[in-house]
C-alpha cells in the first residue's frame, strides 16, 4: 500500500495541497511562497493523510 502524501499550506494565501515536495510557486496566489508541511502525524486528528486542524487554522 502506497504511503499518502504529505499536505503543504502556502504561508501567503492559506492554499493546501498534496504532493511529495511543496512546489516553487503556489498554484492559488501565484507567488513564490513558503510551504508549511500541514500533514496530521498524531491518531487524534486522523494520522497521515489527514490535514492537521491545528496547522488549518492558521492563516
Amino acid at each position: 500500500m502506497d504511503e499518502p502524501q504529505p499536505w503543504w499550506k502556502c504561508s501567503n494565501c492559506g492554499y493546501t495541497l498534496q504532493a511529495v515536495q511543496p512546489p516553487e510557486v503556489c498554484p492559488s496566489c501565484g507567488q513564490k511562497c513558503i510551504f508549511v508541511d500541514a500533514t496530521c502525524y498524531i491518531p487524534e486528528c486522523g494520522g497521515p493523510g489527514n490535514i492537521d486542524p491545528q496547522i488549518a487554522s492558521k492563516w
